[in-house]
């Protein structure tokens, strides 16, 4: 019989993975902080599959951060 905390850290690792875009390339969810590469023929890269590319290849459309957070954190001053 499984390990409770086995079967409870595979459900937890795979909520977080199931709202996240993959790479078309390696199919590897990329880390917070990469960056994420639309490509002209709509196909999502990550950066290590668009350095592999040819230099003709490399024509993305638009590129974005991976946030740890589905929103981004607000940046506020410091009381005094």
């Amino acid at each position: 019989m499984p390990d409770l905390a086995t079967i409870m850290l595979r459900r937890s690792a795979q909520s977080l993975d199931s709202g996240r875009k993959r790479c078309a390339g390696c199919r590897r969810t990329p880390l917070v902080g990469e960056r994420v590469h639309e490509m002209d023929t709509g196909r999502m890269l990550c950066e290590l599959c668009v350095s592999a590319l040819p230099e003709e290849d490399r024509r993305a459309v638009s590129s974005e951060m991976v946030h740890a957070l589905d929103k981004q954190l607000s940046v506020a001053p410091r009381a005094a």
